[in-house]
């Protein structure tokens, strides 16, 4: 079922792409040197950030069905994409056409995504075995995550420490998908009991909560581009690491559909980084827009 897994892993993105902007949005324009739980409280009593997390949990019913239909090497790559959807859906919304060189991007992005798809074509995952191993792994990359949240704190510069953050958010997401691929699965042969006694089960809360908490920091430290495009690069290069080693999603690998792999593995990755300073210009512009409107109603 790769079409259905694809279908779906477009509609995960899609999802994602709305719940980044509202809540970046959100995080930006909170109270500085409060402390993540300061901040989280803060940005509990946010309705838009609040609309974000209602969005997220869109984006991860979706993830995990098209987990569930097919391999992560394909999936993780589609999901990443949502700032690609953020374009045109802006542009519906506002009733205009998104600029040229935003669109450039975004045509690079996709195409890269359609060859890297029909280039890789990955086998079926092996999700039973393996156990040790995945427990193993899921364990080395989140304490590498974790060391790189503390040490961000030493961090004075805010795009450095952005980037860490970003970085760490991005380990963490990676092990998001890497859990909620095992986690599915033990729903689907085992049904709850065999779900609620599984190890993917409560690393997945642990990394997922830690994901969102360090993405928010990132988030409030610097503008977007400091820390989207490494949390993209870090978790599909995680994504595709574990689902060639642990659950033996082997691509195809004659030498020129690895080249067009590499290529096109390339080209959306570019193209994610460039489309994160237009999503960062149309940001300033919204909450210019706004700020415009509260001294209008104020005078």
């Amino acid at each position: 079922m790769t079409w259905l897994a694809i279908v779906l892993a477009l509609g995960s993105a899609a999802a994602a792409g709305l719940s980044t902007s509202v809540q970046h949005h959100a995080a930006e324009n909170a109270p500085r040197g409060r402390g993540v739980l300061g901040l989280m409280k803060h940005l509990a009593g946010r309705p838009w950030w609040l609309f974000g997390q209602a969005l997220g949990l869109v984006t991860v019913a979706f993830h995990a069905a098209a987990l569930h239909y097919g391999p992560l090497a394909l999936v993780q790559p589609i999901v990443i994409t949502g700032i690609v959807f953020a374009v045109p859906i802006r542009a519906a919304l506002s009733r205009t056409l998104p600029p040229w060189a935003e669109m450039q991007w975004v045509v690079v992005t996709a195409v890269g995504l359609a060859i890297f798809l029909v280039a890789s074509a990955p086998q079926e995952s092996q999700v039973a075995s393996r156990e040790r191993l995945q427990i193993m792994l899921t364990a080395i990359v989140a304490l590498v995550a974790y060391v790189g949240i503390f040490a961000s704190r030493r961090i004075t510069n805010g795009q450095y420490k952005a980037f860490t953050l970003g970085a760490a958010a991005g380990l963490l997401f990676g092990l998001v998908a890497v859990t909620l691929k095992v986690t599915v699965h033990d729903l689907a042969n085992d049904g709850l009991s065999g779900m609620a006694t599984s190890w993917a089960t409560y690393a997945l809360v642990i990394v997922g909560l830690s994901g969102v908490a360090t993405n928010q920091l990132a988030y409030h430290e610097a503008r977007l581009s400091a820390s989207m495009p490494v949390l993209n690069i870090v978790d599909v290069l995680l994504a595709l690491a574990f689902g060639y080693v642990v659950f033996q999603e082997i691509p195809r690998h004659t030498p020129l559909a690895l080249a067009a792999q590499l290529v096109s593995l390339g080209a959306i990755l570019v193209g994610l980084w460039k489309l994160a300073f237009f999503e960062e210009i149309h940001q300033h512009e919204d909450q210019a827009a706004e700020a415009s409107a509260s001294d209008q109603r104020a005078g």
